[in-house]
């Protein structure tokens, strides 16, 4: 099977690298850096992202557009704020067979779903989503790996499943797309929410009622948005909402922390994760009207104090979320 994936990032690499254990695979790194391309082919290593790892010698990289004509699958992991703009440049490229697998996370501008986005970019129907609870590190150490596949018909599960065989990846599988989508997004904000809480209170009681209630809320978040409830349950819902909440490797649980310990720097633009986390904040909102806001007392909560971070005080207590499901 002709892989490719595109974006030779943390994530990229990591996923890259563990399809290339399958040696059914011929993965291909595509990179348009040169020198990094050069470093991966030469020396088995990306420094960028993985100073003391060696990639496997299964893997190659290029920086020719040309090999993406006879690629069978293709990984997508770009930056999503730049995902519809790169691809449009390889368009010419795409052949009408492959399949397109999205491994970025976020919206698009005014709310849009990255793949819904990519079905009409592209003109294919042959697009399918890839998201759940998987650290680049933890993919680099071959850790085994659960991850949720939202595609559409069982030709594209089947692709899937062969080209994972014999690696440290698995996947559990919908056709909601939508959700699988909406909640890489969704676990980021809760998770955030969760740094908080462990930053004020240092308690797991306090922990796990945010948690259930947070849990609760994503459900409720979710329906409004247009996806499905059994989502929530695979490895994209439960399995990401947990391990990105709780476990320090996050990059919006730690920036949670800095929040709750008062670090936080309301000049956002110089950093890019609080940028991140809260342009989606801000897109989740606009999807909103005010009654739907007062089903989500959490994000309400978020959205009011990253819109006045001098005027407003970010506390958790259960008595603001006893009535959460009137």
């Amino acid at each position: 099977m002709n892989i490719i994936v595109l974006g030779a990032g943390t994530f990229g690499t990591a996923i890259a690298n563990e399809l290339s254990v399958n040696t059914q695979n011929k993965v291909i790194l595509f990179s348009r850096n040169d020198n990094k391309v050069h470093e991966i082919n030469d020396f088995h290593t990306n420094k960028a992202c993985f100073p003391n790892k060696r990639l496997s010698e299964n893997l190659s990289a290029s920086s020719n557009d040309k090999i993406m004509k006879n690629a069978d699958v293709i990984f997508i992991a770009i930056p999503s704020n730049s995902i519809i703009q790169n691809l449009s440049k390889y368009k010419e490229n795409f052949n009408s067979k492959t399949l397109f697998v999205n491994l970025s996370k976020g919206f698009l501008k005014g709310g849009k779903i990255i793949v819904e986005e990519l079905k009409k970019n592209l003109n294919s129907n042959n697009i399918v989503s890839l998201k759940g609870p998987s650290f680049a590190v933890e993919v680099m150490e071959h850790a085994d790996t659960l991850l949720t596949l939202g595609h559409s018909n069982k030709s594209q599960y089947d692709i899937l499943s062969t080209i994972i065989q014999n690696t440290s990846l698995y996947v559990d599988s919908t056709n909601d797309i939508r959700g699988v989508e909406i909640l890489s997004v969704l676990k980021n904000v809760y998770a955030l929410v969760l740094g908080i809480v462990d930053a004020k209170f240092n308690s797991p009681n306090t922990r796990f009622m945010i948690l259930t209630k947070a849990f609760s809320e994503i459900r409720v978040f979710l329906s409004m948005l247009g996806g499905k409830d059994d989502t929530l349950f695979l490895a994209c819902g439960f399995g990401d909402l947990c391990m990105t909440s709780l476990h320090d490797l996050s990059r919006n649980r730690t920036l949670g922390l800095l929040v709750g310990k008062g670090f936080f720097n309301s000049d956002y633009k110089s950093n890019a994760v609080i940028l991140e986390g809260l342009n989606s904040i801000k897109i989740l909102h606009d999807l909103l009207d005010e009654n739907q806001m007062k089903r989500l007392p959490i994000f309400s909560k978020v959205y009011s104090y990253f819109t006045n971070p001098d005027d407003s005080k970010i506390d958790f207590y259960y008595s603001e979320f006893i009535d959460y499901n009137k």
